[in-house]
């Protein structure tokens, strides 16, 4: 009961106070005479994601701040190579949350307490790059098989990104109103009990609805190709890499998969 009452009180925290969440990922136009003026795509800066297998990820903003998700701890996956900025953590397990991997010396932000039992309460800017959590769950249970799980959201080069962590349900309205607009979902779909299923990430993604879904933290074939059952636009790309800056983001929502465990 007090797990549920912590639970409640943070996420309502979250909703009453727009000037922790919600301007990160407002989408800001100029209209004028009802056209909306956007910079020139060759001149606006890019955004680099790198997936370095299961749920890690590089990204970098133009200023060259990277920020490494999750950072998996694997000798047989690809490292960062280069000193790190900012290192997140969705949860305490050591696939998720091995930030000796990190090269230099960068600010790490756990989104869990140390004994992950509770949410960190975390709505900074460091650098060129703002962060802020959202509480999850790592189950349909709201934590009581697997735990907390914490969804990061950046906004990088006025690009918002989500990072789900591992996911283990569909979320909720509240969830997705403190999410904000979100341009790229990374999205795990391993399969039902580490993380949500394919089918459900598939439903997640159509809910968050994003410029670019990224599926993260598969293995196989087949969950690919179940999660993107059904979608109409889905570009299976020959290098782990994404530059891509907000202008050049498409629409509707495009799924780019990734090949795993390469560079």
């Amino acid at each position: 009961m007090i797990g549920i009452i912590r639970t409640m009180s943070f996420m309502f925290a979250l909703l009453i106070s727009p000037a922790r969440v919600l301007p990160f990922c407002h989408e800001l136009e100029v209209v004028q005479q009802g056209r909306i003026f956007r910079a020139a795509a060759a001149s606006a800066p890019q955004v680099t994601i790198e997936w370095l297998g299961h749920s890690t990820f590089e990204i970098t903003s133009s200023k060259v701040t990277p920020v490494l998700t999750d950072p998996h701890g694997a000798f047989d996956l690809p490292r960062p190579t280069l000193p790190q900025h900012i290192v997140t953590a969705s949860h305490r397990h050591g696939p998720h949350s091995s930030v000796h991997m990190a090269p230099g010396t960068p600010v790490i932000l756990h989104g869990l307490t140390p004994s992950g039992e509770d949410w960190q309460k975390i709505s900074t800017t460091i650098r060129d790059v703002s962060v802020y959590v959202v509480p999850a769950y790592h189950d349909k249970s709201r934590g009581m098989q697997r735990g907390k799980n914490a969804i990061f959201v950046f906004k990088i080069d006025d690009i918002c990104i989500a990072h789900l962590g591992d996911l283990g349900h569909v979320l909720t309205p509240d969830q997705l109103k403190m999410m904000g607009k979100i341009d790229i979902l990374l999205v795990p779909i391993a399969g039902g009990y580490f993380t949500v299923t394919p089918s459900e990430a598939r439903e997640v993604t159509k809910l968050v609805n994003p410029k670019i879904a990224i599926p993260k933290h598969f293995w196989w074939d087949q969950a690919v190709q179940e999660y993107t059952q059904g979608l109409t636009r889905v570009k299976m790309l020959s290098t782990p890499v994404l530059k891509i800056s907000k202008q050049e983001l498409p629409q509707p929502i495009e799924t780019m998969v990734m090949p795993w465990g390469q560079r």
